[in-house]
C-alpha cells in the first residue's frame, strides 16, 4: 500500500489510551483539525525535543483550532512516564503492533536516516537539557522513523475521517517540521492568521496537563 499524502483520506486505526482503553484514530479529528505526531520512541532525543517544543506553543495550537495527538508503541507504563515526565497537556495513544504507523507511510529507517550526520548537531542539543536526552528505548525500535500530520474534519460527507493537509515523513531521525509551519497549515483550514494566533496565544506559560 503506498504511503498517504495531501489531499489522501486519512487512514484510520484503533489504538488505545495509556490506561488502556480502546480510542479510533478518526475520533481526534472529529470535531477540529488535528496535528499527529508519531514518535520514533519515548526515549528518542529527537522526539523528545518535538514534544517539548510543541508543548511550550501549546495555546497556540489551542487558539488556531488544533488538537495535538501524539502516537507512540511502546507500554503503558512507558506512556505513562512519558506523559508525566514531559507534562505533555494533550492525548498520546498507543499503536503497540505499528500498524497505524504503516498505514501512514512510516516504516523502519535506513542506516544513514538514522546515523545521519545531520543529527549530530540535533543531538548534541538534545543532550545538553535533562528533558530532552537520550533516555532508552522505553519499549520502542530504534529504527522506526517519526512524523507528523496535518488532518481536517471529517464533517458529514466524509465520515470516516479528515483528508491529510500536511505530510511530514522525516527524511532523518532530527528532521521534525517547525511548529510554526504545522500552525499555518491550521490556521488555513480554519480561517484564522499567523498574527491573530500569535498574539491570542502569546506564547504563555506552559500548560500542565488535565489532572484527570
Amino acid at each position: 500500500m503506498s504511503a498517504p499524502e495531501v489531499g489522501d483520506l486519512a487512514p484510520d486505526a484503533l489504538l488505545m489510551d495509556p490506561d488502556g482503553h480502546d480510542v479510533r484514530l478518526s475520533s481526534m479529528w472529529s470535531a477540529q483539525p488535528a496535528v499527529v505526531v508519531f514518535l520514533r520512541y519515548f526515549g528518542c532525543p529527537f522526539c523528545q525535543a518535538q514534544v517539548v517544543a510543541i508543548r511550550r506553543d501549546a495555546s497556540l495550537f489551542r487558539e488556531a483550532g488544533a488538537r495535538v495527538v501524539l502516537i507512540g508503541h511502546g507500554n503503558h507504563e512507558d506512556a505513562l512516564a512519558f506523559v508525566q515526565a514531559k507534562r505533555v497537556p494533550f492525548p498520546l495513544l498507543l499503536d503497540r503492533d505499528r500498524e497505524a504507523y504503516r498505514a501512514y507511510g512510516l516504516t523502519q529507517g535506513k542506516v544513514m536516516q538514522v546515523l545521519s550526520p545531520k543529527t549530530a548537531l540535533p543531538w548534541l542539543r538534545a543532550e545538553l537539557s535533562p528533558e530532552t536526552r537520550q533516555h532508552g528505548l522505553m519499549g520502542g525500535s530504534f529504527m522506526q522513523m517519526p512524523g507528523t500530520f496535518v488532518i481536517d474534519t471529517g464533517g458529514v460527507v466524509r465520515f470516516r475521517g479528515g483528508l491529510i493537509q500536511f505530510a511530514h515523513r522525516n527524511k532523518h531521525v532530527a528532521d521534525s517540521p517547525a511548529n510554526d509551519d504545522i500552525l499555518r497549515v491550521v490556521e488555513a483550514l480554519v480561517g484564522r492568521t499567523h498574527d491573530d494566533v500569535a498574539l491570542a496565544g502569546d506564547r504563555g506559560p506552559e500548560p500542565l496537563p488535565d489532572p484527570a
